[in-house]
């Protein structure tokens, strides 16, 4: 009986607690993330191509999708929609590249010379006297102090070898990369193999990137077309060497006042590639009345993985672009592990290169936290920009907090779809 009464009291006291509507802080509900069609997500012409084709099945982790992408030339692992159409026109170029490698001038034999030349090269440089049967001349001597030199510097880990880089063949990489339209550091290994192929081959036979251009079936424009997942190399000049992005970007962050240390720290983190680390410096000298630059980079420095890394790129490129095209931002603001931008009239700005912002308790707590920064800044409003979409209760729980909530927002802020 006693046991009886016991339940009977619970269940009057929850019948009290739910006429009352004082729900206790674990009954608030979540969402938890789950699986979607690929066509719910996905442009109907994106689903399926010549050489690939997207699974139907497309997972969230409550952020961003990930995508299993079928192609003659392997499957991928994408997570986000936003690498998803890289790989896209990745694979459309290696499409290019395979059709330009089986031109005569592009032979299995010139392919072969291409290996032979690159590894002869490495044996002038690495045993110059050996190669020459011991005796230099001035111009050996000049390779020999080329040899010498490399050896003290500090190359990225995007870069070839150092002998590659003295005989050129990393220059010729790089003008085929650009004239396919793709980043030539791009983290695609299978795209990287097919570069290098291509590019020792056309080192081999003194192919330079404009002649290449007329090899390209349909021209070059027929590469980066259509389903561009790379238009912001549009703005960048990949064939320059990684050591001269390196400087250049250094130097346009000690221009922007930020401190040597500082910029440092950010430009010797390997994990973003130069490309990426062209593509932020870009943005943030897109926003010359904005403040607080230096915090912005020191939110970069500890970046861990090209996920994040990515994610941060797109991020400084969606405050670029609403700088550019919704209104000025006065500066950064830091709020913990992310940071946003205020405006003059004190709206608090915050970008998330998101495919799907789900309602979870992680979620909840950290939106929870920067309402409560916004508060102590003080911040007049909130405004949140997404370039994918929010779910239901997320909608639901911003509008209960007075947060703006933009979804959709890569056409406006960052120029793409995605």
């Amino acid at each position: 009986m006693t046991r009886w009464r016991t339940a009977i009291i619970i269940a009057a006291v929850l019948i009290a607690v739910l006429m009352s509507g004082a729900w206790p802080a674990f009954s608030q509900e979540y969402e938890t993330p789950v699986t979607s069609r690929a066509e719910n997500v996905l442009p109907k012409k994106l689903l399926s191509g010549a050489d690939y084709r997207i699974d139907d099945i497309v997972a969230s982790d409550g952020y961003l999708y990930a995508y299993l992408l079928h192609s003659r030339f392997g499957d991928f692992k994408v997570m986000s929609t936003a690498l998803l159409y890289t790989r896209l026109t990745e694979i459309k170029a290696m499409a290019a590249m395979e059709q330009v490698s089986s031109a005569s001038q592009f032979g299995g034999a010139l392919a072969d010379k291409g290996a032979q030349t690159v590894q002869g090269a490495a044996n002038l440089l690495v045993h110059p006297v050996d190669t020459v049967g011991g005796a230099l001349s001035g111009v050996g001597k000049m390779f020999a102090r080329a040899q010498e030199s490399l050896v003290e510097s500090n190359p990225s880990k995007y870069e070839d070898s150092r002998f590659k880089k003295v005989i050129g063949y990393s220059q010729t990489k790089r003008d085929y990369a650009k004239q396919f339209g793709v980043d030539p550091y791009s983290t695609n290994a299978v795209l990287q193999e097919r570069l290098d192929n291509l590019a020792s081959a056309g080192y081999a036979g003194s192919i330079t990137g404009s002649a290449l251009q007329a090899l390209i079936p349909g021209g070059v424009g027929a590469v980066i077309g259509g389903i561009s997942g790379s238009a912001v190399l549009g703005e960048i000049d990949v064939s320059l060497p990684p050591e001269d992005l390196r400087r250049q970007n250094r130097q346009a962050l000690l221009d922007m006042g930020i401190s040597s240390s500082v910029a440092r720290l950010f430009i010797d983190n390997d994990v973003f590639t130069p490309t990426q680390q062209t593509i932020i410096v870009q943005a943030l000298r897109s926003m010359p009345k904005c403040q607080g630059k230096e915090s912005f980079v020191s939110f970069l420095v500890n970046t861990d993985n090209q996920d994040l890394a990515l994610f941060r790129q797109r991020m400084i490129q969606m405050y670029a672009g609403y700088n550019q095209t919704v209104a000025p931002v006065s500066g950064f603001m830091p709020l913990g592990r992310f940071i946003g931008v205020m405006k003059d009239d004190g709206t608090l700005v915050l970008a998330f290169p998101l495919d799907n912002l789900v309602w979870t308790s992680t979620n909840a707590v950290i939106v929870d936290a920067i309402n409560d920064s916004a508060k102590s800044l003080p911040a007049a409003r909130v405004e949140i920009w997404l370039t994918g979409k929010a779910s239901p209760m997320t909608k639901k729980q911003l509008k209960r907090l007075g947060w703006k909530l933009n979804e959709m927002s890569a056409p406006k802020l960052l120029g793409v779809n995605y």
